[in-house]
């Protein structure tokens, strides 16, 4: 074997995938040493958003230069952590990367199943409510309660009596509301007439004088038709348990 032969023979092998590292990482090095590195991140604005769901969408351990950060992408990686409604993202020379969130407003709290959320305006899921929270919202629970409890919140909203006397939302069959009351009267409403029946319930005195006297189903799910009957036993010992466990939610 001739010596050529012999020092092909021994000399290490260097794959192209080892060289285009190699390479990469000199021209990283060398943005770095031009001013080009990422060397500090700023979040602000947030309160419930965690940090570290910020850093893991910025992705900077294998983008360090802004050379190679993808504002764009990093951005809508942002936007989809649950808290986050806004986001803006800046560079401050010469190492800096600023980032400003807004936040979701939470407006409800959802239970479903044993489990309880809090939700935005749309039913967006922002979060497991806390054991220890200061939290004093609406509740809501069922099935597309989330989606669609605006609706029956603007049309509590326009009888503040009525609204205050309010336990929870149940969402039937996903297709109507039941607004149980903190006396465990019940008011039964027809889907997609959740401002009628409401009206029709607040513009009656006796009625209101009745369901805040004792437990009582209150049906308006008939258009121009209110039915009072007495709530039966099974649905008082039902509902009791149930408000119990909404209770003890934080």
């Amino acid at each position: 074997m001739c010596a050529a032969g012999a020092i092909a023979a021994i000399a290490p092998r260097v794959s192209t995938t080892e060289i285009t590292a190699a390479w990469s990482m000199r021209t990283t090095l060398a943005l770095i040493g031009l001013g080009f590195g990422i060397d500090q991140v700023s979040v602000s604005g947030h309160r419930y958003t965690a940090d570290t769901d910020v850093f893991d969408a910025l992705d900077l351990p294998n983008v360090p230069t802004f050379a190679a950060f993808d504002a764009g992408a990093a951005l809508k990686r942002i936007q989809r952590i649950s808290w986050v409604d806004t986001a803006q993202i800046m560079r401050v020379f010469p190492g800096t990367l600023r980032i400003e969130i807004r936040e979701r407003p939470p407006v409800a709290i959802w239970s479903r199943g044993d489990k309880t959320y809090l939700i935005d305006a749309t039913g967006r899921i922002l979060g497991p409510v806390p054991e220890t929270s200061g939290w004093v919202l609406p509740r809501v629970a069922g099935e597309g309660a989330n989606t669609e409890l605006m609706a029956v919140l603007i049309a509590l909203g326009r009888h503040k009596d009525l609204e205050a006397q309010v336990d929870h939302a149940e969402r039937v069959a996903e297709r109507r509301w039941t607004i149980v009351l903190k006396n465990g009267s019940r008011i039964e409403l027809s889907p997609d007439r959740e401002v009628e029946g409401l009206d029709q319930i607040a513009a009656n005195s006796d009625l209101r004088r009745a369901y805040a006297a004792r437990p009582i189903v209150i049906d308006v799910r008939t258009p121009g038709r209110i039915a009072v009957r007495p709530l039966d036993t099974q649905t008082a010992a039902r509902q009791a348990k149930a408000s119990v466990g909404l209770a003890q939610r934080p």
